[in-house]
């Protein structure tokens, strides 16, 4: 994401501070989002391992867009043998998980995926992570430089008779995230529910 294009999304030209610590924030602002998602979103290709979960079909990985090989307790499964899917998505630009024929019948299972693993890397003016997650992307950046800009020890101003009141208890993190929570929950890997002899873990 460069310059321009987080200027677009703010809605504001970038401070001279922001602009010279661009990288860094950019940096920070990924981070962070990852943090929030439970997931990767930068691209690389490579092998991961995923543990699995005992009694379902469902693996769930970190976001991928294309796949070269599965592996379950280092056997190679066939193409046929799964499914790949954004959530309940068969067809999509990415995806999360994959749907095995058989249920996974020990805790200590795992999958190997050889992948494309978050967004396609692409040149800086066709940025490829979705418009919803650049939103968010940016509004982090611009939180870098929220924080950087508050004092929690200063509650009022007041400068003749204009007089502003600020919110001491505001905390930056949960605004934040009340704010772009649908966004967030429609990536966010956080949260995958497991069931196991009636009981949840």
């Amino acid at each position: 994401m460069n310059q321009a294009q987080l200027e677009a999304l703010l809605g504001r030209p970038l401070t001279s501070v922001e602009i010279t610590n661009l990288e860094l924030y950019l940096e920070i602002a990924n981070d962070t989002l990852e943090t929030l998602l439970c997931t990767t979103i930068r691209p690389a290709t490579e092998e991961r391992t995923f543990s699995l979960r005992e009694g379902y079909k469902t693996a769930f990985l970190d976001i991928f867009t294309e796949l070269t090989e599965v592996k379950v307790n280092g056997t190679v499964i066939e193409p046929e043998a799964y499914s790949l899917r954004q959530w309940d998505k068969r067809n999509a630009s990415w995806y999360n998980s994959l749907v095995l024929a058989d249920r996974i019948t020990k805790l200590t299972d795992e999958i190997t995926v050889n992948a494309t693993w978050g967004f396609v890397d692409a040149p800086e003016e066709d940025y490829a992570v979705p418009y919803d997650l650049q939103v968010i992307l940016a509004g982090l950046f611009s939180l870098v430089t929220k924080k950087n800009n508050l004092n929690p020890t200063v509650t009022s101003k007041q400068t003749e008779d204009f007089k502003i009141t600020f919110n001491a208890d505001v905390d930056l993190d949960e605004e934040f995230y009340s704010q772009y929570s649908k966004t967030i929950d429609k990536y966010s890997l956080c949260n995958i529910g497991y069931i196991r002899h009636g009981e949840v873990c």
